[in-house]
């Protein structure tokens, strides 16, 4: 950021650095132009410049006018493609195409040398030297690709197709296919050795067993330049029988060629055996066994690698997709947490926990003088110091903490309720508890008493009289 600061007084420079993704594209749409340009023309000398008829160069010229007066109305990048292509025809039929092909590839030449002023401006190179610009490797791939640029102008129209390699550096798709091979290179080497290993060991058996049946066909082209009549009676003619197992390295190669890239494996290309032979038996066994163990075995394990990496790598991009558009990068927390809370998702990310507000904050913090630092400044340049993120809000968000305390206060206002009526509930029944205790105890006192009335001891009777 200091040296960006630092670009803004350089105003070419800076033109060029802010615009690197405009030359970019037009180095890409440059290369897939001159490269349909050569496939569909190549040799370049059937079209040369005033064959054209005058109608339809009019048409042209008024085709590049008419684009021309789009574009400065409307500078949308449709119309500007449109007004490229119509101009790129008139050249053609109005230079040839030859020369039309030399003026793009040099202005892709200029182009791709503006691009690199501007990586370079970019990413700060400049002050940091030239060893770190050697050691890009992004560098490094521009500037092979400017090389090559100047080897389809200078050299050879054909190192333009190199050029289309680049869709593989701008797609990640196309990258991922490249490093589904390259990430488990180990793994596949390994893999490749193994059907090396076992190749030189189908080859030892059959060199010492099946010489005798490596019998390829071949069609033999003589040195001395043949006109259209010979080459068709030659192609006429039945083809030629060539042994290829005379030695043990001509068995490796026939095997290694032969039988890797047939379906079958290497029996599909050689001679049938009859079943009356001594060795049909052994013959049969060579053929499965290299069957099974190169064919279905060694190259499915290759292509399983390839195929489980690019699966691996597919996921992954999935799943960083998905966390970065389902998790805060500030604090971490994902989307389901702000589900029926006052602020949504996209409120928090985007007002609450802002990434480019808290690197806003950081720049702050390094460019103010230390003097004037508030506590929070303060407190956090020195974080920053010690490489300590402990300043920042894991798992935590205001809106959350605001939502939730409201939440426990009604929660506890509704216990409150609960206790203070489960709290009258238990008086009353007290008081009715009470009241039933009195009555029994009444009830016990006047049973005492009557029974004490009906006690002989108690009875004022006179025995003489009658009861």
């Amino acid at each position: 950021m200091n040296w960006q600061k630092k670009l803004r007084a350089q105003p070419v420079l800076y033109w060029c650095s802010r615009n690197i993704s405009v030359w970019s594209n037009v180095s890409f749409n440059l290369a897939v132009l001159m490269n349909l340009l050569v496939c569909f023309f190549y040799p370049l000398e059937g079209i040369h410049g005033g064959t054209l008829d005058t109608h339809l160069s009019a048409l042209l010229w008024m085709g590049v006018l008419a684009t021309l007066i789009i574009v400065i109305i409307m500078p949308q990048p449709l119309g500007i493609r449109a007004l490229v292509i119509v101009t790129i025809l008139r050249l053609i039929f109005s230079v040839g195409l030859e020369p039309t092909l030399f003026l793009l590839g040099a202005f892709n030449v200029c182009n791709k040398i503006i691009f690199l002023m501007s990586f370079l401006g970019n990413r700060g190179t400049f002050s940091r030297g030239y060893k770190a610009m050697v050691m890009d490797f992004e560098f490094l791939y521009h500037f092979i690709y400017l090389l090559i640029c100047s080897l389809g102008v200078f050299v050879h129209v054909f190192f333009y197709s190199l050029l289309l390699f680049d869709l593989v550096y701008r797609e990640e798709t196309l990258l991922n296919v490249i490093k589904s091979v390259t990430r488990n290179g180990r793994s596949i080497v390994l893999t490749a050795v193994l059907a090396l290993i076992l190749v030189y060991l189908f080859s030892i058996v059959g060199y010492i067993f099946f010489k005798d049946d490596f019998i390829l066909e071949v069609d033999r082209i003589p040195n001395t330049t043949l006109s259209e009549d010979s080459l068709k009676t030659l192609l006429g003619t039945a083809p030629d029988m060539e042994r290829t197992c005379d030695s043990l390295l001509m068995c490796i190669v026939t095997v290694l060629s032969h039988g890797l890239r047939s379906g079958g494996g290497v029996g599909d290309v050689l001679r049938k055996p009859s079943k009356e032979e001594p060795l049909f038996a052994a013959r049969v066994i060579y053929d499965l066994l290299f069957f099974f163990m190169v064919i279905i075995i060694v190259l499915n394990l290759i292509f399983g690698v390839i195929i489980d990496t690019f699966a691996d790598l597919r996921s992954e991009k999935q799943k960083k997709e998905e966390v970065l558009k389902t998790t805060c990068f500030i604090c971490g927390l994902e989307r389901d947490k702000f589900d029926n809370k006052t602020v949504t998702f996209e409120e928090h990310i985007k007002e609450e926990h802002n990434m480019w507000h808290y690197l806003f904050f950081i720049v702050l913090v390094k460019v103010k003088d230390s003097t004037e630092y508030t506590g929070p400044e303060s407190y956090v340049a020195e974080m920053i110091k010690e490489h300590n993120l402990d300043w920042f809000p894991r798992m935590r968000a205001m809106s959350l903490v605001s939502s939730d305390a409201e939440g426990e206060q009604n929660e506890i206002r509704s216990l409150q309720e609960k206790l203070e009526s489960t709290m009258r509930l238990v008086a009353n029944l007290s008081g009715q508890l009470t009241e039933l205790k009195e009555q029994m105890t009444e009830q016990r006192k006047q049973k005492q008493r009557i029974g004490l009335l009906g006690h002989p001891h108690n009875m004022n009777i006179n025995p003489q009289q009658p009861a």
